[in-house]
Parts: structure tokens; sequence; C-alpha cells
């Protein structure tokens, strides 16, 4: 193949490619604006019950929730690899029974001990709670496989939430949410609280959109640059 049709190739692909990441930055800098404004828009409204959430809005995501209750401290659920701070921990969930119905509550993050073959010890208050906090609907990342295979054992260790698999190890009827606990009472100021609705702005996407559009005209420029200068 002669040099200026490899070049053309080679130089089309890069293009092509670039445009498509311009445009992905384009497209994940409108959701994560709608998901602010929709955020704006929950957070003008009282905190509900999470159990009435659903009669007031569709999307039940980012809406402000405050309740009380009672912690399950017989099934602490530990979510493995969470950073806070630059340090690894976990992420701790318990099921939190209220209006006779159990709601998991992420209820914050736990360092994690200098040894991977021990755990945490994770000590719950007893009786009445009162949570406030916002819904979350954890999503499946079908990158991590999940390694646990003994639902039994408490606290449960896992690689991620996956509520139909709770629900189905323990016959349980979990809701399709996760509370992450924003404030509560002292007895879990232990637990430290991390939850960010969005953690990459709309305005850093749109820099990496221009950076990437930018990079594809220069690389047309540059081609045209050498194909000029090889063709005199």
């Amino acid at each position: 193949m002669k040099w200026p049709v490899l070049a053309s190739c080679l130089t089309l692909s890069a293009v092509v490619i670039m445009v498509f990441l311009g445009s992905w930055q384009l497209d994940r800098m409108e959701q994560k604006q709608h998901r602010l404004d929709s955020i704006a828009q929950k957070y003008t409204t009282a905190p509900m019950h999470p159990f009435d959430v659903a009669e007031q809005w569709q999307d039940v995501r980012d809406v402000p929730v405050k309740f009380r209750g009672e912690l399950n401290a017989d099934q602490p659920i530990l979510l493995d690899n969470q950073i806070t701070a630059g340090a690894t921990g976990y992420d701790v969930l318990v099921p939190v029974i209220t209006r006779g119905r159990p709601v998991l509550v992420n209820i914050g993050w736990v360092a994690a001990p200098a040894s991977r073959a021990e755990l945490p010890v994770i000590e719950l208050p007893a009786g009445q709670v009162e949570i406030e906090g916002v819904i979350t609907q954890p999503g499946m990342n079908p990158l991590i496989q999940e390694t646990q295979q003994h639902f039994d054992d408490f606290p449960l260790l896992v690689q991620q939430i996956d509520i139909p698999l709770f629900n189905q190890q323990w016959a349980s009827q979990l809701p399709d949410m996760v509370i992450e606990r924003l404030a509560s009472q002292p007895q879990m100021n232990q637990f430290a609280t991390n939850w960010q609705p969005v953690v990459m702005s709309p305005q850093k996407h749109l820099g990496y959109a221009i950076q990437w559009f930018g990079l594809a005209i220069a690389a047309v420029v540059i081609f045209i640059i050498v194909l000029i200068r090889r063709t005199k």
C-alpha cells in the first residue's frame, strides 16, 4: 500500500475515534446536567419516607428521605474495595426495619484492617434510630465477578450490591433501592459518609470533549501539511 493511502487510512481512523470520544463526552455532559437538574428539583421537597417516594416520583433516585427504623445488626453487609481519602475499606450496609418492612441502608465507610484476612468489627446501635439520607439504585457492573458463595455468614463480604440475589438467598423482600445515609444519631458517627451523586461535573466532560475535537482537527491539519510537503 502506498504511503498516501496508508497515511489517509490511519488519519481517518484516528479522527473517527477522536470525534466519537468527543461526542461521547458531550453525551455524558448532558446526562450529568440532567441528573443535577433532577436532584435540584427533588431537593425542593421535604424528606419523605422511602416507601412513599414512588407515589410522587417515577425516578426515585436522589430523593431525600427521613425515617425511623431498627437496624438488623445480625445481617451487616460489607461492600469490598471502597476508597475514602486514599484509604481502602468497606461500605457497611444493613437492612433497616421500618413500617414492618426491610430497606437496605448504606450507613457509611470503615477502614480495612491491616490484613486482608481480617474484617472490620462492626458495632451497630440497638433500638430505633432516625436516618436521613438519599435514595440510590445500585447498578450491576458486568466486569465485577461476585466471589461470595455463602450468604448466611455475617458480616457478608460482597463485590457489588445485588438486591435480587439477596432476596433470593434470604427469601426477603428488599425493595430495589439503597438509602445512602447522610446523617443520623451520634451512635453511627464512626461510619464515614461520602456519597456523591455526580463524581465528574458536566464542565469537565465538556472540557474533555473540546480536547478530543481539538486533537481530531490537529490530526487533519498535520496530515494535510505533511501531504503537501511530500507532494512538493
